[in-house]
């Protein structure tokens, strides 16, 4: 792999350990995902941290439950001695690094140095030993050691303080166990806010309102099973291999059942190509298998406008379920009029798809007796998104594929408990019913006015609204959009609040005062008065079970569980009696979930069970909760976006070598790029067209109303992409969204379908 040139340009911030982060260095495209190089990867990472004995337990019964995404578990019948992935892997190895950020490394890094270091650097630096505090106002730009009880007396004071209980924001990561995320709802609520954004907000929230409104209910509803035994499985806007890998063996079982796979992304994704089962003599010895039996290249927000092309295609067949749509839905004959009434040419020119492709794609559904459609976030975060998913339940409504066995829908969520916390109260809207509960069970008074999301949370901060931030996990400054003003909205706060077990890019924004408090992780054991802890999780398939820490090598450091950080809080600011027992015993939180949310009967007694239980789920059992108690078809427009000379469009992603915000490397073998992340993925015509070549460096331009927004020195890839669209990286992507550029009716950041242009800025690298 070639070096740089010496002369490339500059990019602003770059410190000496950043170097190799600007500048990458492209080569071999991995053939195919997973596989001995999957496994030697992982083992790279695992091995040195000796976390091999901690992921032999790693989801199976009575072990951990993985840290990284939500993928559901197989039958405890079908689970394999092996039950993790290289992302599983790699989070745990995080976990497990013996690196250190003690008291010694805060006194050496100023807080203004550690703004000039990348999130990759920052994460390399070990876990977090010891509670510490910054103070702007005396003078010393470094975080110091502070006691627990000083630290719960300053956040006291400081909530005390509020003129407004609404002037604070309480912000969940999706890491979060169900028992502190309702630790942390309860202690929102007491103070008097539901200003309770959280991560969801940022990535799966148009699913939530989408499914919500058509179904009732708003998360999937397919199974495990459902997933192996589909005869269709749709696949959108998803990288399986990246963000979720052991669904990769999911769908192996899923092909060796007889099922097909449609996979619909701008970019062909390596795990949906090709795929070697590492547990398998093939996939050992480097055979690889084709899961996807048509890949469709769709525009950057085509979505939609590509199930409106099927559907039309579908009803002109007549290839759909009369007796479902009469028995079970509303609004078909609205919608039918639509579809019909729609420009064919208008249709393909948005999704970027031919009728050829769309036939070949209606000949598929027409065969199958059972379609998941499953999607992620390159659904979930464009302008439209919300509508592209009610266009995706109108192809389960019209084919009859919602609530029997093989079929329904499947939004995979990323982190691992992202959809439990939102069941146990992490949300700014909670229902009336919840509110009641919570303020029965616990005896104080529960506020019932909405609260603020993520989106509309960084707009309170930004403007100056805002006095009080805490963050229970999670690196907000990274994954929001309009990084600046994220940073110096978090700056100007009174107090800002970080429960983390190692240092990341938010720490170095800190308030006027900002507390780092080290939490124990999901592998380290958690002993309290009644013994060792469990916490529960909730995966994408609804399922609800334990995980338990085994690794008693970090208790040594001034650790403490979130459970208790946030109860000590709540018991120091309130008073109450009630705090103390929950953080003596988990079981009571759980008896509390019990109390106040409907489906978690006997929660203690369940969890015991080997795979936990299954929550209530109506489409499920084709029980619809929506305002006629049926399916709802809905009339989606479509928009397709027409660019001006010279511009494209652009999403965010990951790269194979990161899990959100947290970057494990700085490799993406699955697109051939190494040492470094500013990348732009280009389609090779787009270049010509333009003017550029593979190589060139580029400033990346966005334009707004307010102006323009620039990310600097990007090197352009050429590369398998859809036309007129093109890729980068987030969070170095985000700089280019303004927070006011937001999915209609969910709120959620814009990170795909931005307007962009490329500017020429230095030489080719050779």
């Amino acid at each position: 792999m070639n070096a740089p040139q010496t002369d490339a340009p500059t990019v602003s911030r770059i410190s000496a350990e950043a170097n190799v982060y600007d500048y990458p260095k492209i080569g071999k495209k991995s053939k195919a995902a997973a596989g001995k190089h999957g496994v030697y990867h992982a083992m790279k990472m695992a091995a040195p941290n000796k976390a091999v004995p901690t992921l032999l337990k790693m989801n199976q019964h009575g072990g951990i439950d993985c840290p990284s995404c939500a993928w559901p578990e197989p039958s405890q019948n079908d689970l394999n001695i092996v039950e993790f992935c290289e992302n599983g892997a790699k989070a745990v190895a995080e976990e497990t690094a013996p690196e250190t950020a003690t008291p010694e490394f805060w006194a050496k890094y100023s807080v203004t140095e550690l703004k000039d270091k990348t999130d990759f650097w920052l994460g390399h630096q070990g876990r977090i030993t010891e509670p510490l505090l910054y103070d702007r106002s005396s003078g010393d730009d470094h975080y110091r050691p502070i006691s627990w009880e000083k630290a719960f007396s300053l956040i006291k004071d400081q909530l005390k303080s509020l003129d407004d209980p609404n002037q604070a924001v309480f912000y969940t990561s999706g890491r979060a166990s169900n028992e502190a995320a309702y630790a942390f709802q309860l202690l929102a609520r007491r103070l008097g806010t539901n200003n309770l954004p959280d991560c969801g907000n940022l990535c799966h929230e148009s699913t939530g309102v989408a499914l919500s409104e058509t179904l009732g209910l708003g998360k999937g509803s397919a199974t495990m099973k459902d997933l192996e035994t589909t005869d269709l499985f749709i696949s959108v806007g998803q990288n399986p291999g990246t963000n979720h890998p052991r669904s990769l063996t999911t769908f192996h079982k899923m092909k060796e059942n007889g099922g097909k796979m449609i996979a619909i992304n701008p970019m062909p994704e390596v795990g949906l190509m090709a795929f070697e089962e590492p547990q398998s003599v093939k996939g050992g010895l480097g055979i690889s298998e084709k899961l996807a039996d048509e890949y469709v290249q769709v525009r950057l927000d085509g979505d939609r406008a590509l199930f409106q092309q099927l559907n039309r295609e579908l009803i002109r067949r007549d290839a759909i379920d009369h007796v479902f749509i009469e028995k079970f839905t509303s609004g078909f004959d609205e919608v039918k009029e639509h579809l019909m009434s729609l420009d064919e040419r208008e249709l393909e020119r948005g999704s970027g798809i031919s009728a050829a492709q769309v036939s070949r794609m209606a000949d598929m559904v027409e065969k199958a007796g059972s379609v998941v459609v499953a999607w992620t976030l390159g659904v979930t975060q464009h302008k439209d998104a919300v509508f592209t998913i009610r266009e995706m339940v109108n192809f389960l409504l019209l084919t009859g594929n919602i609530g029997k066995p093989g079929a329904g829908t499947a939004p995979f969520r990323g982190h691992s408990n992202v959809q439990g916390n939102r069941t146990v109260g992490i949300w700014e809207k909670m229902p009336e019913a919840f509110l009641k509960n919570l303020e029965d069970y616990f005896g104080f008074p529960v506020p019932r006015e909405h609260g603020l999301d993520s989106v509309d949370s960084l707009k309170q901060i930004r403007d100056g609204g805002n006095k009080f931030f805490m963050s229970l996990g999670g690196n907000l400054v990274r994954v929001a959009s309009d990084t600046t003003a994220c940073q110096e909205g978090m700056m100007a706060q009174e107090m800002t609040v970080h429960l983390s077990t190692k240092p990341n890019g938010s720490h170095a924004y800190p308030g006027e005062k900002s507390l780092i408090l080290p939490v124990l992780s999901r592998t380290d054991v958690d002993m309290k008065k009644s013994g060792p802890q469990k916490i529960t999780v909730e995966n994408s398939a609804g399922v609800v079970s334990a995980s338990i820490g085994k690794r008693k090598a970090n208790l040594g450091y001034n650790l403490r569980s979130e459970v208790d950080i946030i109860c000590s809080i709540g018991r120091e600011t309130f008073g109450d009696d009630f705090w103390q027992d929950l953080i003596d015993d988990y079981g009571n939180i759980r008896n509390a979930i019990e109390g106040t949310i409907p489906g978690f009967e006997r929660y203690n007694e369940r969890i015991e069970k080997p795979g936990g239980f299954y929550l209530p789920n109506g489409p499920r059992e084709r029980v619809f909760k929506t305002s006629t108690d049926r399916a709802q078809f809905s009339v989606n427009y479509t928009n397709v976006k027409e660019l001006p000379e010279g511009y494209f469009l652009l999403s965010t992603v990951r790269s194979h070598d990161q899990f959100n915000s947290t970057i494990y490397g700085l490799d993406d073998r699955y697109r051939g790029v190494y040492s470094g992340r500013r990348v732009v993925f280009v389609n090779p015509e787009d270049l010509a067209a333009r003017g550029l070549q593979d190589g060139d460096l580029v400033d990346i331009v966005s334009v707004w109303e307010d102006g323009e927004r620039r990310a600097p020195s990007f090197r352009c890839v050429a590369y398998d992409h859809a036309k007129d669209c093109v890729s980068v990286y987030m969070p170095e992507g985000n700089v280019l969204v303004p927070l006011d550029s937001a999915s209609e009716r969910s709120n959620t950041p814009v990170y795909k379908s931005v307007l962009v242009r490329f500017e020429p800025v230095g030489k080719r690298y050779m």
